[in-house]
């Protein structure tokens, strides 16, 4: 049956994780301590494990996202040290043929004896785009290059025959790929489109659908949204699919102390630099000290996405009622993932088996 509420680690391909800080005991890079996390990880029962893609530095004294390891190496190593965990590799879609991706990914499905996943990006920074040379599509145009994308990809995993494919944006003659992908009918497709074109696209070819929750959005409200999201696959698309998204975590003995170490973090430690090479959209300039506050930490510690902070306690409350809203599964991000996951193994997993949402591991 597996468990009610799954769980996954997110980012630890990046220097410093998903943290913009320069906190001593930040996720250090390097393949000893991704092979460390990843271990931990698999051993508590983790179902899943995806890195982030990035391409060039969002800025900052951490050169924050810059110092990285690629999606479908990390995840090919991974799964090498790995025995349960399906390894995801997030790909941008605009940088990678869909012929080369699709045999890549089919030789990390091998290598991890049928757990690999791809969380396919359309991208949004066009520093990245200039890097590559590459057109920097607009918003609508990257989404159906990416659905072409998709597409051809699942015709080389499922057909033996050859095929032809002539679209917007690419022509095939007589595509092939041998051999196929161990997990059938094709490794599954992750999606984390958030404006309602992503929401649409991942209604259509996701088979886990990424939908982030937004600080102020009540119990209700995230219910709503997943409830929307499912009904919109349901019946725009006859399809079905599950729903993850994800949190960073402070876990501590107390709330002030969980508190206090947000605020050493995010605060007293921030990398403040990367704010400033970001969009407006994404992290406002003028308001109250306390609003701009708010809105720093939830950009400096997991790009906008759901934050957990607080003790045991209130990590598994807020968990139980992510998972009555809908949700398959969290991503997890920890400021220290060697020691988040050590910590969550004792403090935390005991908690969400008394709540039904894990069992224990075995």
């Amino acid at each position: 049956m597996g468990n009610k509420l799954k769980l996954g680690t997110f980012a630890t391909n990046l220097d410093g994780g998903f943290t913009a800080t320069t906190a001593e005991e930040r996720h250090r890079l390097s393949w000893e301590s991704v092979r460390r996390v990843a271990k931990l990880a698999d051993a508590a029962g983790f179902e899943m494990q995806v890195p982030l893609a990035r391409w060039r530095s969002l800025g900052g004294v951490t050169d924050f996202c810059g110092v990285n390891y690629e999606g479908l190496a990390w995840a090919a190593g991974v799964s090498g040290v790995t025995e349960h965990s399906h390894v995801y590799a997030t790909v941008h879609v605009p940088v990678i043929h869909p012929i080369v991706a699709a045999k890549q990914m089919t030789t990390i499905d091998h290598i991890s004896g049928g757990r690999f996943g791809v969380n396919v990006v359309c991208g949004w920074f066009p520093a990245e785009f200039e890097m590559f040379g590459a057109t920097f599509l607009d918003h609508d145009a990257r989404y159906r290059y990416a659905g072409e994308w998709i597409e051809i990809v699942r015709k080389l995993w499922t057909m033996e025959e050859e095929f032809d494919y002539e679209g917007e944006f690419f022509k095939i003659i007589k595509g092939q790929s041998q051999p196929k992908p161990l997990r059938k009918p094709h490794p599954p497709i992750m999606q984390a489109g958030q404006s309602g074109t992503g929401l649409k696209f991942a209604a259509k070819y996701a088979d886990i659908a990424f939908r982030a929750i937004n600080p102020d959005e009540t119990n209700a409200d995230v219910k709503r949204h997943f409830d929307e999201l499912r009904r919109m696959g349901r019946e725009e698309y006859n399809r079905s699919f599950d729903i993850w998204t994800q949190a960073w975590i402070i876990c501590k003995p107390t709330e002030r102390e969980a508190n206090e170490y947000m605020d050493y973090v995010l605060g007293e430690k921030g990398d403040i630099g990367v704010l400033d090479g970001l969009p407006p959209n994404l992290v406002p300039r003028e308001g109250p000290p306390e609003v701009l506050r708010k809105a720093q930490y939830r950009t400096l510690a997991g790009f906008g996405g759901g934050q957990i902070v607080g003790t045991p306690e209130m990590v598994a409350e807020r968990l139980q009622q992510i998972s009555n809203a809908g949700a398959d599964g969290v991503l997890l991000c920890w400021v220290n993932y060697e020691d988040g996951l050590r910590d969550w193994v004792q403090n935390v997993q005991p908690l969400l088996e008394q709540a039904g949402l894990r069992e224990p591991v075995r």
